[in-house]
Formats: C-alpha cells, structure tokens, sequence
C-alpha cells in the first residue's frame, strides 16, 4: 500500500511538471486542432479511471507481490524524468492539439528518436502506476484503457500535423518512431 500512496504523490508530480510548464509560456495565435476526435475527453475519463483502478484491491481479486510496486514507482519516476526532458527541448508542447503561427517540427532530444515523448511519458507513468498498485487487475485496466486512449490521441494528433506541415511532416515521421 505505500508503493499506492507514492504512486498518487507521483502522478500528481507528472501532472504538476505538465501544468507548470504550460503555464509558464506565452503563447499567442493558438490554431487549436478543429476535430481532436474525442480524445481530449477519452484521456480525462482515461486518468479517472486509472485513478479508481486500486478498487481492484478491495476486491481482493489480482493481488501481486509489493516489490513490483516500487519498480511501478520508478516507471513513474522515469515518466516524470521524460516529460521534463521533452518540454524543455520542444517550445510548442501543449496537452491542447494546437499549433502556433511559428511552430515547427521539434527534432531535438527524445524527439530525435520518438515522436510523441510527451505521450510516451504519460504511458511510462500510467503503467509505472499499475505496478505501483501491486495488483495485477489494476495494472490491466490502466494498460489497456492508457493505451487505447493515446494511440487514439496520436492519431489525431499526426493527423493535425500532416494537414500543417504536409511534406516536412511526413519525412519527419519516416525517420522516427511512433
């Protein structure tokens, strides 16, 4: 149960890390993505649920040893560590699908290897905290619900960049990975 409570203190932390960094940018002209699919509402219904995943417990149902939990805990740890990384390289992340009048493709640091390290973070830090609830039913529910939301979120996503940058975008996503 420690590894549980640690795990709230930390995605709270990623949350926080996402947040501050967004509010400390000016941004003006945002383009925001005229049809982001749902996915902007599938993501908040996906963290709730994520959240209420530790219900599992009380089921008594999944139960798994309490060391995975503190490997869960550096899954979050990592997350954390890769979305800081992220917004540090690339002025135009946003949680928004938006762009600006000067955005361009961000090619620098993770973006160099993947080309959503943002998400990437996210997904690090939902199954770090699926682990960090010892419990195998949980971990399930946030693996499948966490990752059916951001495949969905990435698609919109590419598709909003390939409408923007077309051709530059396109090469940019043959040389990376998703």
């Amino acid at each position: 149960m420690l590894t549980l409570l640690f795990g709230y203190i930390l995605i709270a932390t990623l949350f926080f890390v996402e947040v501050r960094y967004e509010s400390s940018r000016t941004t003006t002209a945002l383009q925001t993505a005229a049809d982001d699919r749902g996915t902007t509402r599938l993501l908040i219904l996906t963290s709730l649920a994520a959240f209420l995943s530790p219900l599992w417990i009380l089921l008594d149902i999944g139960s798994a040893p309490e060391w995975i939990g503190f490997i869960g805990l550096a899954w979050i740890v990592g997350g954390i560590v890769l979305l800081r990384w992220t917004t540090s390289v690339n002025p135009f992340y946003l949680r928004a699908m938006a762009t600006t009048d000067d955005h361009y493709i961000c090619t620098d640091g993770p973006y160099k290897v993947v080309r959503h390290p943002g998400y990437v973070a996210f997904l690090l830090a939902w199954f770090g905290f699926g682990l960090a609830t010892a419990n195998w039913m949980a971990l399930l529910t946030v693996a499948i619900l966490s990752l059916y939301a951001y495949v969905r979120r990435i698609q919109a996503e590419e598709q909003m960049m390939l409408d923007r940058f077309g051709v530059d975008y396109q090469q940019y996503v043959g040389e990376t990975f998703r």
